[in-house]
């Protein structure tokens, strides 16, 4: 037995770890792991199949589910914002991007095969709506052709009449 006043050798501590830490595992596969691992981890499995990981315990049977990921893009205070969702959970992936930046990114997003829509936020929802109210309202109202030497020349030629 080991008295109060007495100090503990580095073997007398590694055996009593030992004997404490004997049946202990791990919660789930992710434990133990610093912040970059487990970043690398989200990118490799995707965020919901690590979070997924993360909850399941060492006796349960983990499937990963290959995720679901569709890109939603609007036009906020400060440019557009490009958002990722995946499996339904909203992240943002790019934002503050101009015109331009906007259709690199999309056509990048694009040529990989996911899926790209454009978000309507309720101002623009709103302005939509107003929109087809005064359209209802007044139906006789309807968007003029642009006046135009070439564009009169073309409704000639295809015999269409403005």
């Amino acid at each position: 037995m080991i008295d109060d006043g007495e100090e503990l050798t580095d073997e007398q501590l590694e055996r009593v770890a030992e004997k404490l830490l004997a049946g202990w595992k791990p919660v789930s596969a992710l434990t133990g792991l610093d912040a970059q691992e487990l970043r690398m981890a989200q990118r490799l499995l995707g965020r919901s199949n690590s979070e997924r990981l993360a909850t399941t315990g060492r006796t349960e049977r983990f499937r990963y589910r290959r995720p679901v990921h569709i890109i939603e893009y609007y036009l906020s205070g400060w440019g557009w914002q490009v958002d990722l969702l995946e499996n339904g959970r909203r992240q943002t992936f790019k934002a503050e991007l101009n015109d331009g930046q906007l259709r690199i990114v999309l056509s990048a997003i694009r040529a990989k095969g996911v899926p790209v829509r454009r978000f309507e936020t309720e101002g623009e929802k709103l302005d939509r709506l107003e929109r087809e109210r005064r359209l209802e309202a007044n139906p006789t109202t309807f968007k003029e052709r642009p006046k135009s030497e070439r564009f009169d020349i073309l409704y000639e030629v295809m015999d269409i009449r403005p």
